[in-house]
């Protein structure tokens, strides 16, 4: 049985089904609900195979998470593109990045929304790897923005990003609902959401 935890970045090609596999099984059957033995014979190998590649199913969860959401391990991390100096432009570069990222990821995420409290460790893993960068980052920028008089005052960065963050969570959510089309594009949603956003915190610049 292989101790320690495998090296995503250097996964077997057995390893690589079996994640792949775990994905899929997890995000279908709920992070409870999935059973090794449904794992294995979805990646085409046996129980046995598994349990001496990952040592455990909840082994097996961890590098399933480390490989999607782990900057360490899977040797990525979200970041927005440069700053362009104009607020709106980069509130647009963050919601199409954060929806992106959701769309991608959005089987797993759902199923780890559910049931992830039962898996702290895991928790941690996801908020680090999909949501904290790209937030603080965003928050940064607004914080910049303000003390460049660009904001209204009293404006707070981080519920902002937060409420931002929510409204693109939504519309992934909404388009994802399966036989209730929606009545528009996701680029006409990700503008509204800018729209909305950019006129309630940017500065009113008297023009008299």
């Amino acid at each position: 049985m292989q101790s320690g935890k495998p090296d995503i970045a250097r996964c077997t090609p057995t390893q690589q089904r079996l994640l792949e596999a775990a994905a899929r099984v997890y995000a279908r059957d709920g992070l409870d609900g999935a059973t090794t033995r449904e794992i294995a014979r979805e990646a085409g190998v046996n129980e046995v195979t598994l349990f001496r590649l990952f040592g455990s199913k909840e082994k097996l969860l961890a590098a399933v998470v480390g490989r999607t959401f782990d900057a360490e391990q899977s040797g990525t991390k979200p970041s927005l593109p440069q700053a362009t100096g104009n607020l709106r432009k980069d509130l647009a570069n963050y919601v199409r990045l954060y929806e992106a990222l959701l769309t991608e990821n959005l089987p797993l995420i759902r199923t780890l929304i559910g049931e992830i409290h039962r898996h702290r460790d895991q928790e941690r893993k996801v908020a680090d790897g999909i949501f904290r960068p790209l937030r603080t980052e965003l928050i940064n920028r607004l914080r910049e923005a303000a003390a460049n008089g660009q904001l209204r005052e009293n404006v707070d960065p981080a519920v902002t990003v937060d409420l931002l963050g929510g409204m693109v969570f939504t519309g992934v959510l909404r388009r994802s609902t399966p036989n209730k089309p929606t009545e528009y594009t996701p680029a006409d949603y990700q503008a509204t959401c800018v729209e909305i956003l950019a006129r309630g915190i940017e500065r009113v610049v008297d023009s008299q």
